[in-house]
């Protein structure tokens, strides 16, 4: 019997209908795209009892922290180490350590970190020896402090005799503790106000600070109530007499002729420095009543005289400006 090979049934065709007429599904949102709407989340809102619990909680942890630096702080400044032992002193040559000590005060003994360092500097500049002073803490128990004194220059003469500064302040009575000064004395401060004696105070030392090392050459200096001054010096003791400055300049050109003056006018009342250029002679009124003439006196004529070259002995480091010399019989004058 022969075996029939069976064939395969036809395909059904399927009618497909045209895509506009299929329904249309609704699309669904992916899972990893942002949303186009937000969803708001509400908080939970803390009730009073949860915030009264942290605001204890704020509160207690403040009162440790404070409690804790208030108990360090009071230990550190309870500390024996920190106290004042030692006092290192610099820049002090006429107050000794003990007088700044005892300017200081309280503060030898006290606790380093404690101290006023403004309090203390006001306390030294009260010395009237103080221009200014410098104080600074070194841990654990020293207090370095810096002295810049006022330097005498000066004995003023007031109600009694001081000590002067190159700025007019009245530093100490001269006594047998300051004894050891050979300085010039400045006169003319009596019977004045305290302005005027000040004012006057401050021209005679702007005087001694300009001439600086030359100071050592003036014996005296009085202040006129013209505000000129008048100096002695110290030697032969002639006088001079200044104005305004600049005076050391013209002091060296006095000193350059100082001896060739003394034989061409041994006889002057005072040499006027005042005026630039110029070393005026004045004569005293005894020897202007006599009759002026031409007679040559210790074989130099009188009048307009042209100063020759500064003697060897008193010439200065670096020679000054030549100055014109003139002297006229009982008054000022120059040529």
């Amino acid at each position: 019997m022969s075996a029939r090979r069976s064939l395969p049934e036809p395909r059904k065709r399927v009618r497909l209908s045209p895509v506009a007429e299929l329904p249309l599904l609704p699309e669904e949102e992916s899972p990893f795209l942002r949303p186009s709407k937000r969803t708001r989340v509400r908080r939970t809102r803390r009730g009073l009892l949860s915030r009264a619990i942290l605001t204890l909680e704020i509160l207690g942890a403040a009162f440790v922290a404070v409690f804790l630096l208030w108990t360090g702080y009071s230990k550190v400044m309870a500390s024996e180490r920190l106290r004042v032992e030692k006092v290192e002193v610099r820049g002090s040559r006429f107050l000794s350590e003990g007088e700044v000590r005892e300017l200081l005060g309280p503060a030898v003994g006290e606790n380093l970190l404690s101290l006023d360092i403004e309090g203390l500097k006001s306390r030294l500049r009260a010395s009237s020896w103080v221009a200014d002073a410098t104080v600074s803490r070194t841990l654990p128990d020293t207090l370095k402090v810096e002295i810049h004194e006022r330097v005498p220059v000066a004995l003023a003469e007031a109600e009694r005799l001081y000590l002067m500064d190159g700025e007019g302040v009245l530093i100490d009575l001269y006594g047998p503790r300051t004894s050891g000064f050979d300085l010039p004395i400045v006169r003319g401060l009596t019977g004045v106000d305290s302005e005027n004696r000040r004012d006057r105070a401050q021209r005679a030392g702007t005087l001694l600070r300009d001439l600086g090392d030359l100071a050592a050459e003036v014996s005296e200096v009085e202040v006129e109530p013209s505000g000129d001054l008048r100096l002695v010096l110290r030697g032969a003791g002639e006088v001079l007499r200044m104005g305004a400055p600049p005076y050391r300049s013209r002091l060296l050109t006095f000193l350059g002729l100082r001896q060739d003056l003394q034989l061409r006018c041994p006889d002057a009342e005072y040499f006027d420095l005042r005026f630039q250029d110029q070393i005026i002679a004045k004569r005293p009124v005894a020897s202007a009543a006599r009759p002026a003439d031409n007679t040559p006196a210790q074989g130099r004529p009188r009048g307009p005289l042209s100063p020759p070259p500064a003697p060897r002995a008193q010439a200065p480091a670096q020679p000054a400006a030549p100055a014109a010399l003139a002297t006229r019989p009982g008054e000022e004058g120059g040529t």
